[in-house]
């Protein structure tokens, strides 16, 4: 009997994304390579350049496919810096051998060398393909966005993600009209927000609702599985096959005076444990299929 193709998982050993895809590897018997760091420590890695070879703790790393993330969590849980330049040395590490192993199967493959997706200009190219976007404006000019704060009906976020959104508030106290450097403001959208999954040629829609601006600061958000409309299926074809993904997130939130959908966002290795949970491991089953793990339905 032939042997199963083996998958790799890289990251954070405290990611629920891993954890989660883990868990559905071993529920079909897909046999898993981890290289994983965190609470049980680091493993012990071997790259000779010349001879392409990966060891990992003196066994050669042999799979047919991979899926990686950047660990946030060890830095999230620390606050240390050092444990986000460490994530970030791993991450570049692995992925440099993925991108120089052509034959394994990875998501989002011509984009894993480009590291973050510049979202302004995500924007602007969803603005051109088609797609409701809300009013923004990318800032650090502080008499412009003031003027804009005293309406209540805005917002604003890193230019780079990474944080939560948070209403615009007036820039008290600040003895010149500039910010240190730009942000993203956006005039304040409404629940119902929509999260669509692209994994291949497979979508996976999410409503989701809460009481909160950032429904990632609640833990009573509640979602449910939900169609993704068509025509949105057109628009995020075209904006994820331009940026090179196979495997994307991207984010809608509701218009209260038109009340349509507006485009948010496109993440390139968004978080996805809790929409799978909530779809019964559809994802992650997507995941490993789209890896060509699993076998095909």
């Amino acid at each position: 009997m032939s042997q199963l193709p083996r998958l790799l998982l890289a990251g954070g050993d405290t990611d629920p994304q891993l954890v989660r895809l883990l868990k559905r590897a071993a529920l079909h018997g897909i046999p898993v390579h981890c290289l994983l760091t965190g609470q049980a420590g680091s493993p012990r890695l071997h790259w000779d350049i010349r001879q392409h070879r990966l060891l990992d703790d003196a066994e050669e790393v042999a799979v047919s496919a991979a899926f990686i993330r950047q660990d946030v969590f060890a830095y999230l849980k620390s606050n240390n810096a050092q444990d986000n330049a460490s994530a970030r040395e791993w991450f570049v590490s692995v992925s440099g051998w993925l991108l120089s192993s052509p034959d394994i199967h990875v998501c989002n493959r011509p984009f894993l060398a480009c590291g973050g997706v510049n979202k302004p200009y995500v924007l602007r190219l969803a603005l051109e393909l088609g797609f409701n976007v809300v009013d923004t404006y990318i800032s650090n000019d502080i008499p412009a966005m003031d003027a804009l704060a005293q309406t209540g009906e805005w917002i604003v976020k890193p230019v780079t993600g990474g944080a939560y959104c948070t209403p615009l508030t007036p820039h008290e106290g600040r003895g010149n009209n500039i910010l240190a450097f730009p942000q993203t403001v956006q005039q304040r959208l409404e629940q119902p927000e929509l999260r669509v999954f692209r994994v291949g040629a497979a979508w996976f829609g999410f409503q989701v609702l809460s009481d909160v601006l950032d429904y990632r600061t609640s833990s009573a958000t509640r979602m449910k599985v939900v169609d993704v409309p068509s025509d949105l299926v057109e628009k995020l074809t075209l904006l994820s096959d331009r940026l090179g993904l196979d495997f994307a997130a991207a984010d809608f939130k509701t218009d209260v005076h038109s009340g349509e959908l507006q485009f948010l966002e496109i993440n390139t290795n968004p978080m996805f444990a809790g929409f799978d949970q909530m779809a019964a491991g559809a994802l992650s089953d997507a995941i490993l299929r789209h890896l060509g793990v699993l076998t095909a339905v």
